[in-house]
């Protein structure tokens, strides 16, 4: 409070200096010796320390602030002009919510590196430990500062612990930890659907189809976005920024208009914010200040002006009220910093309003909770519902009902789309209202998406295809259905052949019981009916055709039923070898990948999908009161 109400008082002098034209680096302030004509500034203190409702004491103070900053900059420009050598600002903000300020000197064709040396050197930390950021860019140790807009008179922070022997552990693993949390994202993306943990969906559950190279890109700005607000719940709010930064740089690479509609990178600008602020960081204001602007216009697009959008699919039960109270309480800070004081002042007073309509009734929260409802949901529920009990209980299982009938309507879209081979990202969806129209006229389900996918959704092109060309179909799903493993074993169980049995799955497309049923139907005493040999028959050219042309020059049987090649002496694994071969790698690699997951994604489930609408309020309500001290806003009324 006390740092806070010292940037008050510099804040309201620079104001009163600039509207009078007062300038402390010239005469009368300073003597010919380019020295403080101290008697002048006791002088302007008297003046303006009653104006501004401050003892001359403390305006003194300031001003000899004001006038040594200005002094220090006007050198710093001088010597730049003459050397090339800039000047520049650090600061290393700390967990105890202190910083630690310096200056600087270093050539702008330095590499990021140099600074990174530099820094290190004063701090006596190592150097490859310590991430700069400027401007709301993380500053690179590869190219030269000027490439990154650092030049004299630049405020770059670093991001580095306090310095007691424990924090110094946790600042060198600040680093180690995001570059491991980016190598590990890399590696499960590249994977591609390797797990249920690379698979985009929106808030209510539906699944997200975007082209391959910008699906890459989203998923790892939301992976490492979500890693971010997991540090940010923590506490730590320097790798949090880290991360928060890197996912920017990732959101930035996607070109698709679903950005313009969706909330997640308006989220990411507020939350970059709000570390600033924690971080006491306020000399990033130009950056602050432009991140809250893209936050308010994504904002708009995804929720519509006032919320408009989101009141006419929600009604007025909408906690997305609770984003615009950080959205608010920042741009009233922002205000606060760049002396808008009537604007902040206004803000602040919103600020408040909606803090009073979204704060929860303790009693209806315990009563929620005694039904069986978690804290978070009862939350939500008593926000959007204002504290009525019987509708929170409403809303509760609306929106469970809603999660779980789009999340089993996205687990289906996915299994058919594999089943048919679909890709969604380079052509249309196949709208399953036609799927299920088709299978109530007895088709399957797999021949009805194929037949919806070769006729671009067009139902009664789809009937055309599924009554004249269905044998086509059938053969199209030979080639694209992947055999269920524990399936075929049940089958075999039953007595059914092997290879007769995975012949079955494909048809039916791993349906267990219309597999069965087609067995039935078609071997009777271990002979197979002409439908059935039909099958077999088109399986088997399907398989030759399939082939890769190296097989022609795989070994060959020999007279006597050995395989020959070139060399005699050459060895040729067996196509059983090989697919064992195939499997066991594949085995290991996922055993790889799942302890990968599994270690990467532990503090991400501690959040779901609804975390960033269950913000307590506690510090929004913290901050609120301290700038209004500020602001003499307690006395206004």
């Amino acid at each position: 409070m006390e740092l806070l109400q010292h940037e008050n008082r510099l804040i309201q002098l620079r104001a009163k200096l600039n509207e009078r034209g007062i300038k402390l680096w010239e005469v009368p302030y300073l003597t010919p010796e380019r020295q403080s004509h101290e008697a002048e500034v006791l002088k302007l203190a008297g003046q303006l320390g009653p104006e501004l409702g401050i003892s001359t004491e403390l305006c003194l103070e300031g001003l000899t602030a004001l006038q040594r900053n200005a002094l220090e900059k006007l050198q710093a420009k001088d010597e730049f002009q003459k050397t090339g050598i800039a000047t520049v600002r650090i600061r290393a903000p700390t967990q105890t919510g202190s910083n630690r300020e310096f200056d600087l000197k270093v050539k702008i064709t330095e590499q990021g590196s140099h600074l990174c040396e530099l820094i290190g050197h004063r701090l006596s930390l190592d150097a490859r430990k310590i991430k700069l950021v400027c401007s709301g860019k993380i500053i690179s140790a590869l190219h030269p500062l000027q490439e990154q807009k650092v030049t004299n008179g630049s405020t770059v922070m670093a991001l580095v612990l306090a310095h007691s022997e424990e924090e110094a552990k946790r600042e060198c693993s600040t680093y180690d930890r995001v570059h491991k949390i980016r190598t590990d994202a890399e590696m499960l993306i590249n994977e591609n659907d390797s797990s249920n943990f690379l698979s985009l969906e929106d808030q209510s559950g539906n699944a997200i189809y975007l082209p391959k190279d910008e699906k890459k890109s989203l998923l790892m700005a939301l992976t490492l976005y979500e890693k971010g607000k997991a540090a940010m719940k923590t506490g730590n709010f320097e790798e949090a920024l880290l991360l928060l930064l890197e996912a920017d740089h990732d959101f930035r690479s996607c070109n698709s208009q679903l950005l313009d509609v969706v909330d997640n990178y308006a989220l990411l600008n507020l939350d970059i914010v709000w570390c600033y602020l924690c971080l006491k960081n306020l000399n990033q204001l130009p950056d602050a200040e432009q991140r809250l602007k893209v936050c308010e216009l994504k904002f708009q697009q995804s929720y519509g002006k006032n919320m408009q959008r989101v009141t006419a699919i929600r009604g007025e039960q909408s906690n997305e009220k609770i984003l615009l109270v950080r959205l608010h309480l920042l741009k009233a800070v922002l205000f606060y910093h760049q002396n808008k004081r009537d604007d902040a002042r206004t803000m602040f007073r919103v600020v408040e309003t909606e803090l009073l309509k979204l704060r929860i009734d303790d009693d209806c929260l315990s009563r929620l909770m005694e039904c069986g409802y978690s804290m978070k949901e009862s939350r939500i529920a008593l926000r959007a519902c204002s504290n009525d009990v019987e509708a929170s209980i409403e809303f509760i299982h609306n929106r469970r009902q809603t999660r779980e009938t789009n999340e089993k309507r996205s687990v289906r879209e996915r299994k058919l789309y594999k089943v048919i081979d679909h890709d969604a990202t380079a052509g249309e969806r196949i709208k399953l209202e036609l799927v299920d129209q088709l299978m109530e006229m007895g088709y399957p389900e797999e021949l009805a998406g194929l037949a919806l996918k070769k006729s671009a959704n067009d139902i009664n092109g789809a009937l055309n295809e599924l009554e004249t060309n269905g044998a086509a179909l059938q053969k199209e799903l030979l080639r694209t259905v992947s055999v269920d493993r524990e399936l075929r074993q049940q089958l075999e169980t039953l007595g059914f052949d092997g290879e007769i049995a995975k012949l079955a799955l494909k048809l039916t497309a791993n349906d267990y019981d219309r597999a069965t049923n087609y067995l039935l139907a078609n071997v009777q005493n271990g002979r197979y009916s002409e439908e059935l040999l039909r099958a077999i028959a088109e399986w088997n050219r399907t398989k030759a055709a399939c082939k890769p042309a190296a097989a022609a020059d795989t070994p060959s049987s020999s007279a006597d039923g050995r395989p020959s090649t070139s060399k005699g002496t050459a060895k040729s694994s067996t196509p059983e070898e090989d697919d064992g071969a195939q499997r066991e790698e594949k085995k290991r690699k996922k055993e790889m990948l799942d302890i990968l997951f599994k270690s990467f994604s532990q503090d991400i489930r501690t959040t779901d999908e609804n975390s960033h609408l269950d913000l307590q309020l506690d510090e929004e309500g913290k901050l609120l009161e301290q700038y209004k001290k500020l602001l003499g806003m307690d006395t206004d009324q």
